[in-house]
Parts: structure tokens; sequence; C-alpha cells
């Protein structure tokens, strides 16, 4: 699989991404895990984590604005969490982190101004083993002196945390020398005045600073000339560079209009001790949160300067943006806001209850109707990422095998994911690239694709025109299941059809291609294709129709060129058979999964049963967010409790009676225990119709009994009868039960029984008397136990097979559909 497919998904998939709160946050502390902590008492981990965004926390907990609460999505049922007091509480009553610098690089960095930013871009490149000098006018910390928000003794503990990291805090006598200083390392300053460097400033920049931070926030440095004007050369919103360099000069080889960091990505033989120039320029909104960030942020790049990496690079989660995480608000309470009885000294219960109130934003839409994603903990792009590592292994066990072949591509997710994320179209791909690649068990849908092969096959395909013509406007195609379940009512279906449209109505049997399809065999599903294609062009190519959702999606998407219109189109303009008639109950309405973008069919089939008098109900999840039975994707074949899941998840969302217009979603609620019925029980209820769904053994017997049927009613003539069984075979219900739920057809028990009577048993029990017999007739072992009565008839005890080749064991083991493409090399196994 191409990785590309892998990224696409995970760039669409929300989940993993910060929520409203955090993406707007400038310096991106995680609001959400620090309301999650607090309210579960955790104060400590709750200040660790602050402490991870939020520099020289003990400080800038007290001056953050809260922009955060301006995204909350709590303010669209009440106001925003209050998280500066969550924050405050943390830093009051957490543990506090030591602070342990990486080891020094012994780069040195100039910062000017000594207020908020210039202390945070100072905290953060000692952080980083960095030496930061910070040039000052009177004592450091500039307007925050006198802040109504510090306590007093918080401006002196951070300025102790700084010297503890061994920031240089430089008191500047002088605003000229301070100038001189500036202007000399932003290249302003052309050398040394004629009369000497009485100030000093030049001496200053000679100390071999990399890069310079000026803090224009501080208002010491109002009205100084620091060879940088914000206004002409305003800060990058993520870098925080210069995006103008000063004049041309002798040390600064750049020009106005280039980044100022250009300055310093030059080739190797360039000058190294030029500065990179970067400020906070002041900011009306959020002026204290602007300013940390603006110094975080100056840091980051300074770092990546001096380590000759682009600052500009991997720098958009650092950019205020919109969350693409969407969160669902129904049936959320609205929670009044906790105010504190101290605000700068909020309680415990005060904080506690606060954070209490966050709606720890998740999107996770996709996962409640669907039994696949809630199969594990997690979400797509994290099942997208495992079903990826799984298939690219080379060696050792793939363990999501099963996983990938138990989602049932439906397409729901991608219809209830607010960007789309479509996980059945990327299992899709994964069950093609396990077939292309030999990792797919031939095993794991051997059966279905036998059924394919079968129902194709001269047993039971065929197609004529309408009887007596030599060519037909139109054609039904009903589709396996309907044949397999149904077949009287296909008949009565053809014959009304042919009844009231004009210029013929042939009638095609056979199948779509779709477990084929499902299974990932593109070969099989190719060769499908152009053998329908040739049919239809035999035909005379008539617009077929199709009474079979998954035929209409299948034949759409791979025939383009052949003409379909939908069987329940057709029938909502046609009058009604005699005796159809509604059913009493009102029923909850289920399209089939492959229907649930065809509004036109969802219509069509809602006016044929109120035409009926039929009282409907819509579920929950209806039209284009319809649920699946189960048999799509074949889950029922890889994992049949999932396929069980997948339809009581229906049946959760209905009155127990469902009126579904895909024979086999009819079939599957059936076998759940509920009533169930098919538009065409009423329009044709006199047709015989079992309450109980058709086993697999009679489900390919009507197949083939509608071939015959059909050609000897409608079209006078006769096909040669199967052989009949010459065995007496007794299987008890429970047995019989058991063995179709493992795929065994009563066809292969009878194989297996043939063999035993000629050859005898391959093993026997003197205990019980009982007999095994071992069979391989085709690419799978069967076994059957079995007793012989004295009238040579056999009693069935149980049976069951596996895809091991042994030694000794009879049969040919003849090639399948599965095993021509996608063959497993496993030793023995097949």
């Amino acid at each position: 699989m191409e990785h590309q497919i892998l990224e696409s998904l995970e760039n669409l998939c929300g989940q993993d991404t910060p929520p409203a709160c955090q993406c707007r946050c400038p310096v991106q502390v995680e609001a959400g895990t620090v309301a999650n902590l607090t309210a579960s008492g955790q104060i400590n981990e709750a200040r660790k984590n602050l402490e991870r965004h939020l520099p020289l926390a003990m400080l800038t907990a007290w001056l953050c604005e809260g922009p955060c609460r301006e995204g909350c999505l709590r303010k669209e049922l009440d106001s925003g969490v209050n998280l500066p007091m969550l924050e405050l509480h943390a830093i009051q009553n957490g543990r506090a982190v030591k602070t342990f610098p990486l080891p020094g690089t012994g780069k040195k960095v100039a910062v000017i101004g000594a207020s908020l930013a210039a202390l945070v871009c100072a905290f953060e490149l000692a952080r980083k083993g960095h030496q930061p000098h910070v040039f000052h006018l009177g004592p450091p910390g500039g307007d925050l002196i006198g802040e109504p928000k510090l306590p007093e003794g918080v401006l002196a503990k951070a300025l102790d945390e700084l010297s503890r990291l061994k920031v240089r805090l430089r008191e500047v006598e002088s605003a000229k020398k301070l100038e001189v200083l500036a202007k000399t390392l932003t290249g302003e300053e052309r050398g040394a005045p004629a009369n000497g460097d009485p100030e000093g400033g030049e001496a200053l920049a000679k100390e071999g600073f990399l890069a310079l931070f000026l803090d224009f926030g501080d208002p010491a440095l109002s009205g100084l000339d620091l060879g940088v004007d914000p206004a002409y050369s305003p800060p990058d919103p993520v870098t925080m560079a210069a995006t103008k360099a000063p004049k041309k000069s002798s040390s600064m080889e750049s020009y106005p209009g280039e980044s100022s960091t250009e300055a310093l990505t030059e080739d190797a033989a360039g000058p190294k001790n030029k500065p990179g120039i970067f400020l906070f320029a002041g900011a009306d909104r959020h002026p204290r949160i602007s300013a940390m960030s603006s110094g975080k942020k100056a840091a980051a790049s300074i770092d990546r300067l001096v380590q000759g990496v682009d600052p500009r690079s991997a720098r958009e989660k650092e950019a205020l943006r919109d969350s693409k995480l969407v969160v669902r608000l129904e049936g959320r309470p609205a929670m009044e806001e906790i105010i504190a009885a101290d605000p700068m000294a909020p309680a415990k219960a005060e904080a506690q209850g606060e954070a209490g109130r966050c709606l720890a934003c998740t999107c996770l839409a996709c996962l409640p109707p669907c039994p696949f994603l809630k199969e594990r903990p997690g979400h797509p792009k994290k099942f997208a990422r495992e079903f990826y590592n799984n298939i690219i292994t080379a060696f050792g066990h793939r363990s999501s095998n099963r996983y990938i072949n138990s989602c049932a591509e439906c397409g729901l997710c991608g219809q209830i994911c607010p960007t789309g994320v479509d996980m059945g179209a990327f299992v899709d791909h994964c069950r093609q690239d396990m077939v292309a690649t030999n990792h797919m068990p031939v095993s794991t849908f051997e059966y279905p694709l036998e059924d394919q092969v079968y129902s194709n096959g001269p047993e039971a395909s065929f197609w004529r025109h309408a009887p007596g013509a030599a060519a037909s406007k139109r054609i039904l195609f009903p589709g396996c299941q309907l044949a397999a379940s149904e077949p009287d009512k296909v008949l009565s279906l053809y014959k009304h059809l042919a009844a009231h449209l004009p210029g013929g109505v042939g009638l095609w049997s056979g199948c779509c291609g779709a477990p084929g399809r499902w299974s990932g065999r593109k070969g099989l599903t190719g060769e499908t294709m152009d053998a329908m294609r040739a049919a239809w062009r035999d035909a005379g190519e008539p617009v077929v129709i199709l009474a079979c959702p998954s035929c209409d999606l299948t034949l759409r998407k791979h025939l383009p060129e052949m003409r379909i219109e939908s069987l329940w189109k057709v029938l909502a303009r046609l009058p009604l058979p005699e005796g159809a008639r509604p059913r009493k109950a009102a029923a909850t309405i289920h399209d089939p999964c492959a229907g649930r973008l065809d509004e036109e069919s969802q219509e069509a089939v809602r006016s044929l049963m109120s035409g009926l008098g039929q009282k409907i109900i819509e579920p929950a999840w209806t039209r284009k967010t319809t649920l699946c039975c189960g048999y799509g994707g074949l889950v029922d074949q890889a994992y049949p409790e999932m396929g069980r899941q997948f339809a009581q998840t229906r049946l959760n969302d209905s009155n127990g009676v469902l009126a579904a217009w895909c024979v086999m979603c009819r079939d599957r609620f059936r076998s759940a225990g509920a009533m169930a019925f098919h538009p065409l029980d009423l329009l044709f209820p006199d047709t015989l119709t079992s309450p109980a769904p058709p086993g697999l053994a009679l489900r390919r017997e009507n197949r083939r009994r509608l071939k015959i049927k059909a050609l000897s009613e409608l079209w006078g003539e006769t096909m040669e009868e199967a052989p009949r069984m010459s065995l007496n075979i007794d299987i008890p219900a429970t047995v019989l039960e058991d063995i179709e739920s493992r795929r065994i057809l009563v066809s292969d028990v009878a194989l297996v029984l043939e063999a035993a009577a000629k050859d005898g048993p391959t093993f026997v029990n003197p205990e019980t008397g009982k007999f095994l017999k071992s069979y391989r007739p085709r690419q799978v072992t069967f076994w059957v136990e079995y007793q012989r009565r004295e009238d040579g008839s056999f009693l069935v005890h149980r049976a069951w097979c596996h895809r091991m080749i042994l030694p000794k064991v009879d049969g040919e083991g003849a090639e399948s559909p599965a095993s021509r493409e996608g063959f497993a090399r496993t030793g023995g196994r097949v």
C-alpha cells in the first residue's frame, strides 16, 4: 500500500488534533488535560502538564488572560471554562517541577529589555543550554513591576529561577549605551564614532552574540533608537523574526525585505557572528499571553538557528488556528460557572468544580453506531496506522488480519465523520494489498467466493430475452441472494414486469461479483465484470433492472457503460400486483448500506409501501446514515460474532418489525429473531415464504431451481437434472445448524461419506462405534463423524473442516477461486 493513502486518512481524521481551547492558546496549553487532572484531584500532575507548555509558569500563570475561553465549546451552552483559575490553583498547590537545562552549548544570545517576553525568551533559551544575556534599563521586570495581578514575591521568585539557570541579567547604565549595543548588533551602527566609544555599547556587542531578541513590550525601551523599528519591520507571527532587515551595512549582509533569519542561513563560509533579529512588538489584545508566546517562539527560532536548522520548518502547530475536532453538544447539560471567593487563591473544591465543567472534547462521532470501530479502544487514525503496519510487516505474526476483515465497508463512518473519513475505503485498500502480497489467508472468504463462482456457473446462471422475442428493451437481474432466498418471487416479479413494461423484458440470473470485490480479489472481480459485460452486449445492451442494492453499487462502479435502472423506481410507477397487501404492524424502514446514497430508490420504496397502505417508522439511523446488517464486507464470514453485532445494532434501533428492501438484510434480521419483511413480500404475499431464512445448502439449490423452473415455464426448455445422491444420509437439525455455521454444505458431507462408502473410514472408535472420515475434494479438508446403520444409511454426528494438507488424505484438492489469487505461502497451509 502506498504511504500516501495512509497519510490522506490521517490528515482527515481530527481525533488526535487539539481541541478548540488549545488551538486558541498562543502557548498551546493542554487545557482539557489540565482540567481533567484537576477535576480528579491529581494536582501535581496538573501542574506538571501545565509547566510543559506554559513557560516560567510560576510567573506567567498569574498573568494569563485566558484566550482559551473564547474557543471553549462550553460557551455554546453557558460560558467557557475558567482555565486561568485552574492554572493558579495548580501553581499554588501543585508540586513544582524542577527545571533541568540541557547541557551547555556555549552559544550566547543577547536579549534587550526585561519585561515578560524577554524573561520568557531567556528562560526558554537557558533550558535549551544556551547563554542568554538580558540587557535592561532599571530593575528587571519592566512593566511587571507593580502589576496588580502579581502577588508580592512572585516576580522575585521568577528572577531567582532565571539566575539558577545561569541567565545573565545585566543592567545597562544609560539609554545611550543600550542604543549603541542594539544598533551595533542589528548592523545599524557602522563602526566606532570618531571620538571612540565612551558609552561602551560596541564593547558589549563584541562578546560574540549569535542572535538578538528585542522586547518592545518593556516601557523602558520606549522612545529609544535600537536600530529596528517594529512598525517598519514587524515580527513574523511564527518565528518572531524581523520581517525586514535594517539598512545595508558592513556587518549585516541583508537588505530591506529580507527576513533577518536569512542572515544566519548562509553558506558556512560566510560570517558567523551576525545576529538573527527577533522581537516582540507588543499586542493590543491579550498582551500578556502574546508576550509569553512571542518569547517562547523566538527562543525556539533562535535555538534552531544556532543549530543550523530552518526556523520556519514544522511550526504549523504553533499558529492560532481552528480546531479540526468536531464535538457534538447534544445532550450536554448546562453548568453554571463557579466563581472563586478569592480569585487570587481558588479553593480546591472551587477548582475541581470548575474543572468538572470541561466537556473533555473528543470527536469519535463514528464510533457509537459501528460495532467494528467499537471493537477495540481507539479511533480511525489509530486503526489505519495499525492496519498499515500490519500490511508492511515483513516477518512475524500479522495480528490485525482478522480485524481488517471485520469491517463491513458500508461507508457509514464516511457519512457521519465531520471530515469524511471512510474506514471502509481504507480497509478495501488493505484487503487488496493483502491479497496481492499473498497475506490474505485463503480460508477467510473461500466460501462466499465459491458461492459467487457457483452462481455464475452453468448450474445457476443464465439469461434469456422475453419469451418468443429476439431482443428485449429491458432485462431483470434479481441478484444471487434474491434468487437464493426467494426463487418463486423472482418468477412472480418477472411476470409482473413483463406484463406492464413495453419492449419486452428478459431475465438474467447470476452474481454481480460483490464477494470478490469485498474480499480484495481484483482479479476475480475483473473476470466477473468481463463476463457480465460480454453477456450484456450479447443481449443487445438492454436496460438492466436491478433488484439488489449491492448489485447496483457494484455495477455502477465497475461497468459505468451499462444502462441501469432500480427495480424500485420501476415498480413505483407501475400498478400494484393483484393481491398485494400491507402488514398490519407498523415497520421500521431499513435502507441497505449499499443504497445509502441512492436517494431515488429510497424514495421509491417509501412511495411503494405508502401506496400499499403500509405504515413505516423512520429509525434514528436511516437513509445516508443507515446501519449495516453485517453481511456487507463479508463480515459474517470472517467474524460471525461481529456480524451478529451489526444486525443487533439495527434491531436496537427499531420497533422489532423491519421492512428491508435488501433480501439479505431481511434474512439476517430474521436469523436474529426479528420480524422482517421485504417489499416483494407485500407485493406477492401468496408466494410461499418460509419465516426462517434458508440455509446454505438450500440457497444454492434455490438458484438452480430458479433456472430449471424459469426455463421450463417461460421458455419451454429443459435442463439436465443433477444426479441424485445415492446415499441415504440423516443429519439431525442441530447438527445441520452447526455444520452450516462452519460454512459446510450438505453436498460436502455427502462427498466425504461417498468416499467412506467406497474406501472405508479413516478412523474408528471401538468404544462408541463411531467412524471418522477425512476427504479433500478441493483445497479444504473435510472431516465427518458418523455411524453406519444396519440398512446402510449414515447418521451424521458432526463435521468440521480445515485448510491443512495432511499426508494420506484422499481427494484431489482442486483449486478454489480464493486460492487462484493470493495463495498464502505458509508451509502446508493453503
